[in-house]
């Protein structure tokens, strides 16, 4: 008969051991949940370590304990850890300071020889039973989870053996010798000091196998196999083959068909998050009111978010997108200067609306336009296409913006998968919050292999004799392509999506064969030109260049030299974000001029209120791509520049913790 087996936790993972071993684990840190006040609950699907108090709470939202059968336990726990002289109410560990959801992966079975992953929905009837029958079990669908390997059973030595007064010594000696491989892959993987060519951007974790399930009425159809690493394949492209012919042309001149851009920080950086509650925390309600306090933000300029996320929310075409001809719908042409992208890159419309949506805090299930968010993310699973490269989400679009769409729509989807992660975690300590948890974890089944496969399409999209990206799939690239696609790779990282370090390579190689020994980067080659300067700067930023790196201050120096230019929003939206990250006194500087600007240009009365037209009124340009672009995408760019404040952490600390960062010392 198998030995009696009590289910412990560190803080992070549950385990269950042999009772014999618990007064052993005590001593090393773990402790008994129900001895702490504490217990576990699951639906099935997913377990939670919640306060005792809170039990009643949760089985009237279906939850069943999945702690009961070890009441009758807890006397003996109690007196065998008095025997060893250890306190009974887990004092060598404090409970969880936040409600977390652990998944079937993290509760491994300890005992008796085995060291098999417990499911969600077997937890109870396995405790009861306390049998010593196989307990080999399918793991359950993974939530979202900071790193792979925290499982005890994945430190085991040969033989699978993990128990009695061996544990300990066992897990010691396998931690020890992972930690060992780690150093060396990093000594193999990671480039010289004096390399600018920056892998911190890249994601470790391994796709996982999707669960289908329905968000709203979108069926997609998942790739049978999402893969990191990119493939040679061929990708069909839906508009005219561009000529592989570098051609020079500025980029002022370019038909973009919708610039835009997420700015991205913390983990492409390789630099440890600001914040303990994540990248996406300066966007809940306190943690914007904070950050445009200190950032440089103000009433004026929040009181204009909030009219331009009204104006582009009045604007959604009944069937959850956007377009840049924003005159149909609800607008009935009241609204002036639409775009000439009629039906094509609606995609690209659709992400750019939902990228300043998101960026105010709003997610499909949070916020005044949460309606709004979770119709357009279904909109733009609906009108995306499965294909051997990953997931296509150019759609229909206009000639040389495909790679634009793809970025554009895939940022978008990351974005509403980390924000959504991100609301799932907070929202633990919340019960108001936490009652939609379910409908979080529902979509973020059907997010996650979506995101996973649109960056694979990237990915296999790259240029890679030279790292950059072209109007469509396979072709050579410029800077402001490139530009898209890092900060779409940045947004996967930040929801835990996959990427390859090859990716990030090639990338920054693209950008070392444009930029200049004093700080400019060009469109194809080296030259000076402020709009490839800002996006070069912002991806090698991404990318994990210091601050206290030459080519990056020279750069900074040159964009603040010129200042934001009235004209050409899609340079002020870049440099914007470069400012911001750069911080100081020329961030504060910039800020006040770009901020001032946009407030005073927003329209403030009829139905136009809340937008920014591409004109200003003497008739002058407010962007060279605003003819093609129109309305809606001038509203996009100026509303998530409003947003810089709180849309994503500071990559080197807040504006003045940056200044004092010294250029003579590589640790800081």
């Amino acid at each position: 008969m198998s030995e009696t087996t009590i289910t412990v936790s560190d803080g992070e993972d549950f385990f269950r051991i042999p009772l014999s071993d618990l007064a052993e684990a005590a001593a090393e840190g773990f402790y008994v949940p129900a001895l702490a006040g504490r217990t576990i609950v699951t639906n099935g699907d997913e377990m939670f370590e919640i306060p005792s108090e809170d039990l009643a709470e949760a089985q009237a939202d279906g939850f069943r304990d999945a702690l009961v059968a070890e009441r009758e336990l807890l006397i003996k726990a109690e007196r065998l850890l008095a025997d060893q002289g250890v306190a009974a109410s887990g004092a060598h560990v404090q409970p969880h300071s936040q409600e977390r959801t652990p998944t079937a992966d993290t509760c491994t079975a300890a005992g008796a020889g085995t060291r098999d992953k417990i499911g969600a929905g077997e937890l109870t009837g396995r405790v009861a039973s306390r049998k010593g029958e196989d307990d080999a079990l399918q793991p359950s669908v993974e939530e979202d989870r900071e790193d792979d390997g925290s499982a005890i059973g994945k430190f085991l030595l040969p033989g699978g053996q993990l128990s009695g007064g061996r544990t300990w010594q066992v897990m010691l000696v396998n931690s020890a010798i992972h930690a060992i491989l780690l150093l060396a892959l990093a000594a193999i993987i990671l480039p010289a000091p004096e390399s600018e060519i920056f892998m911190e951007i890249t994601s470790a974790f391994e796709p996982k196998e999707p669960v289908k399930m329905e968000f709203e009425a979108v069926e997609l159809t998942q790739p049978t196999e999402l893969t990191s690493e990119p493939v040679e394949m061929v990708v069909v492209n839906q508009s005219e083959v561009e000529n592989d012919k570098y051609v020079e042309i500025d980029v002022n001149d370019l038909d973009l068909n919708v610039p835009e851009k997420t700015p991205l920080t913390e983990s492409a950086s390789g630099r440890k998050a600001t914040s303990k509650t994540g990248e996406m925390s300066g966007r809940s309600k306190v943690g914007r009111a904070s950050a445009v306090a200190r950032r440089g933000g103000n009433a004026a300029s929040e009181t204009a978010v909030t009219a331009g996320l009204t104006w582009l929310a009045n604007h959604q075409y009944p069937d959850g997108g956007w377009s840049y001809d924003h005159t149909l719908g609800q607008c009935g042409g009241r609204c002036s200067q639409p775009g000439a992208l009629s039906s094509q890159c609606r995609n690209a419309a659709t992400g750019m609306a939902l990228l300043a949506l998101l960026g105010a805090g709003n997610t499909p299930y949070d916020g005044e336009f949460q309606e709004s968010v979770r119709r357009g993310a279904a909109f733009l699973l609906q009108n995306s296409a499965s294909v051997p490269a990953g997931l296509d989400m150019r759609s229909e679009h206009a000639s040389n913006t495909g790679m634009y769409t793809q970025a554009i729509a895939s940022t978008a989807l990351c974005e509403t998968l980390a924000m959504t992660q991100h609301k799932i975690k907070a929202a633990r300590t919340d019960r108001e919050l936490r009652s939609k948890n379910r409908l979080r974890a529902s979509l973020i089944t059907q997010l996650q292999p979506a995101a996973q496969a649109s960056i694979n399409f990237i990915v296999n999209a790259q240029h890679k004799p030279t790292g950059g990206w072209g109007y469509n799939p396979g072709n050579a690239g410029d800077t402001s392509i490139l530009g898209w696609q890092v900060m779409a790779l940045k947004s996967a990282v930040h929801a835990h999506v996959a990427v390859p370090a090859n990716t990030v390579l090639g990338a920054n190689t693209f950008l070392t064969s444009v930029q200049t020994p004093d700080g400019y980067f060009g469109y194809r080659k080296p030259e000076k030109k402020p709009s490839t300067t800002a996006i070069g700067i912002i991806a090698r930023m991404l990318s994990g260049m210091k601050r206290n790196n030459p080519i990056l201050q020279m750069g900074v120096n040159h964009l603040s030299a010129a200042g934001p230019d009235k004209s050409n929003m899609y340079y002020n939206y870049y440099a914007t974000q470069v400012m911001l990250h750069y911080g100081g006194e020329t961030w504060k500087k910039w800020n006040a001029v770009m901020r001032d600007h946009l407030v005073t240009t927003q329209i403030k009365e009829g139905h136009e209120a809340g937008s920014w037209g591409i004109t200003y009124a003497d008739g002058r340009p407010a962007d060279g791509h605003g003819k093609r672009a129109g309305r809606l995408y001038m509203t996009c760019l100026c509303t998530m520049t409003l947003e810089v404040y709180y849309r994503h952490l500071p990559l080197y600390g807040d504006s003045d913790a940056a200044a004092k960062m010294t250029s003579d010392d590589p640790k800081k």
